[in-house]
C-alpha cells in the first residue's frame, strides 16, 4: 500500500469535486434573474419608508435582526465574563506594573481622549442616518481607552461605572424588544411616532435610534473592559 500515491489520489480528487462545486455555485449566481434583486430591494426600501429612517441599513439591522442584535450582544457579555475570570482577579488587576511611561504618548492620549470619544458618540446617534450604529461607536470609544492604557498601564478603571452602564444597557435592550412585542406583536417593533416627514432629521426613526444608543453604551463598555484586562495582563507577564 502506497500511502502518499492514495494521498495523492485524494487530493485530486477533493480539488477537482471542489472546482465543479464553485463552478456550479458561479453559473447558478449568474442565472438568478435580477427582477429578484430588485424586487427584494424595493420591498427592503419600501418597509424603510415605514421605518422613516434615512439609512435603509438600519431597518434591515433593527427590523429584521433585532433579535439576531440580541444575540450578538449576549455573546459580547458571555466573551467580556469569560475573558474576566481567565485573565484576572481582583488582586492581579489592581497590581501596580513597572513600566516606564512615554511623555508625549501621555499627554497626546489625554488630548485625543476627548476628541475619540466624540467621534464615538456621533457614529452612535447618526447610526439611523448615515452609516455607522451603536457597535461601530461603541468601538471607537473603547479605542480611545485602549490609548490611555496604552500610555498608562497603571491606569485602573472605575468598573462599577462600568458594570453599571453595561447592565443598565442590556436591560434596556431586552424591555425595547418586549415593549415593541406587547404593544405591535413583533419583537423591536418600532412603536415610537415616526413620521415619514421627519427623515433625514436627527430626532426620527422611532426606536431605532434609541437601539443604537444602548448597543454603543454596552459595546463600549464591553470592549473597555476587555482591553484593560489584555493591557495589564501582557504589562505584568512582560
Amino acid at each position: 500500500m502506497n500511502l502518499k500515491k492514495d494521498l495523492r489520489i485524494k487530493h485530486i480528487f477533493l480539488s477537482l469535486l471542489s472546482s465543479i462545486l464553485m463552478i456550479s455555485i458561479v453559473s447558478i449566481l449568474f442565472n438568478i434573474k435580477t427582477d429578484l434583486h430588485q424586487s427584494v430591494g424595493e420591498l427592503f426600501l419600501a418597509i424603510n419608508m415605514e421605518t422613516a429612517s434615512a439609512n435603509a441599513v438600519t431597518t434591515v439591522v433593527t427590523f429584521f435582526r433585532g433579535l439576531d442584535t440580541l444575540g450578538e450582544v449576549t455573546v459580547l457579555f458571555l466573551a467580556t465574563t469569560g475573558i474576566s475570570l481567565m485573565l484576572s482577579s481582583a488582586k492581579r488587576v489592581h497590581d501596580k506594573v513597572i513600566e516606564q511611561e512615554s511623555f508625549i504618548l501621555n499627554i497626546g492620549s489625554k488630548l485625543l481622549l476627548s476628541v475619540i470619544v466624540l467621534f464615538g458618540v456621533y457614529i452612535i446617534v447618526h447610526g439611523h442616518l448615515s452609516p455607522g450604529g451603536g457597535f461601530q461607536g461603541g468601538v471607537v470609544i473603547a479605542s480611545a481607552f485602549l490609548l490611555l492604557f496604552l500610555a498608562n498601564p497603571n491606569m485602573n478603571l472605575n468598573h462599577s461605572i462600568l458594570t453599571f452602564g453595561e447592565s443598565i444597557s442590556g436591560v434596556s435592550y431586552v424591555l425595547v424588544g418586549l415593549i415593541g412585542l406587547f404593544k405591535l406583536n413583533i419583537l423591536f417593533g418600532n412603536f415610537l411616532p415616526h413620521s415619514i416627514s421627519q427623515i433625514g432629521d436627527l430626532i426620527s426613526g422611532g426606536i431605532i435610534p434609541i437601539i443604537y444608543i444602548i448597543v454603543g453604551i454596552k459595546v463600549g463598555s464591553e470592549i473597555t473592559v476587555i482591553i484593560e484586562y489584555f493591557i495589564k495582563r501582557e504589562a505584568q507577564n512582560a
